[in-house]
């Protein structure tokens, strides 16, 4: 009959093969789907702890991390930097407030603009009196 620790060792390099295996297969399937490689995106998707991969995976993590942040990826043919999908969320919250000032700023330019037609309609007023004023002045002088 097995020992009890003997069989709790076996489960646990069991358990652990099954992270190892896990994470390598996350690796390999960010690779394979050209998205950057991180702590945290390998963490989701081999369903491990970014502690585990720290303490098993980080000069591994650390150098595919740094071949990824100088990687760049075309788009439309353009050529830019490979992104997390961290960085992609970062970039839309960036994006969307800079739309949101552009459109108070174009609000504001609107306001502007209706405020100016109104003084030189007023200013137009006033000239086509004076011209009046003048034209009646010279007839009857």
């Amino acid at each position: 009959m097995p020992n009890k620790n003997e069989s709790l060792k076996q489960a646990r390099d069991e358990r652990s093969l099954k992270k190892r295996r896990a994470v390598e297969q996350a690796i390999a399937e960010l690779h394979e789907n050209n998205e950057a490689i991180t702590f945290k995106s390998v963490s989701t998707v081999a369903g491990v702890s970014r502690q585990y991969l720290y303490n098993n995976f980080k000069e591994a993590i650390s150098s595919e991390r740094d071949e990824s942040r100088h990687a760049i990826q075309t788009i439309d043919g353009v050529k830019v930097p490979k992104r997390t999908t961290e960085e992609h969320r970062h970039l839309e919250a960036v994006l969307r407030n800079k739309i949101d000032r552009l459109n108070d700023d174009l609000k504001k330019t609107r306001r502007e603009l209706a405020t100016t037609k109104q003084a030189l309609e007023k200013a137009r007023g006033e000239s086509e009196h004076w011209r009046q004023t003048w034209v009646k002045s010279r007839s009857t002088g």
